[in-house]
Formats: structure tokens, C-alpha cells, sequence
């Protein structure tokens, strides 16, 4: 598993919600900082987690998580080459 796409992937979801770290803690019932490392791949969420967070998000596949299918950047132009690996 790669750390650095889980990352990518979760705040590609978040921002694509329009949330800030905090509100989508806060969603989640967890501290904004467990979010931002999330993001900064210094820690991963526990599967439980990744399923609340792809209900946030809409996206509840684990291979969206894992790498395994592309976000579409190019079309939602967010641009974290998340898709290309």
C-alpha cells in the first residue's frame, strides 16, 4: 500500500467537498490534526475509517483508497497526479 495515494486521495475527497480539515474531522469525529497527517502520509486511517471518510467523500470503493482507480484529476482538475500511479 501506498501511503503517499491514500494521502493524496483523501484530501483530493475533502477538498472536492469543499471542507477544511477540521470540518471534515469534525465529521468524523476525530481531531483535525489526525487529518492533516492523513494528508502529510505521516499516519493512515484505520479501514473503519477509510469507509466513513468514502461516505464523506462519495466515493466508498477501497481501491479508490489504495491506488488502484484513478480519481479523475484531469477532469476535476486538481491536479495531485494521484491517478497517474
Amino acid at each position: 500500500m501506498d501511503i503517499e495515494i491514500v494521502g493524496k486521495r483523501i484530501a483530493e475527497g475533502r477538498k472536492s467537498k469543499g471542507l477544511s480539515q477540521a470540518e471534515f474531522a469534525k465529521l468524523l469525529s476525530i481531531s483535525a490534526q489526525a487529518v492533516g497527517k492523513w494528508e502529510r502520509s505521516e499516519s493512515l486511517p484505520d479501514i473503519f475509517m477509510l469507509g466513513a471518510i468514502g461516505q464523506i467523500i462519495g466515493n466508498t470503493d477501497i481501491n479508490y483508497f489504495l491506488g488502484k482507480t484513478g480519481c479523475n484529476c484531469a477532469a476535476n482538475g486538481c491536479g495531485c497526479g494521484c491517478c497517474q500511479s
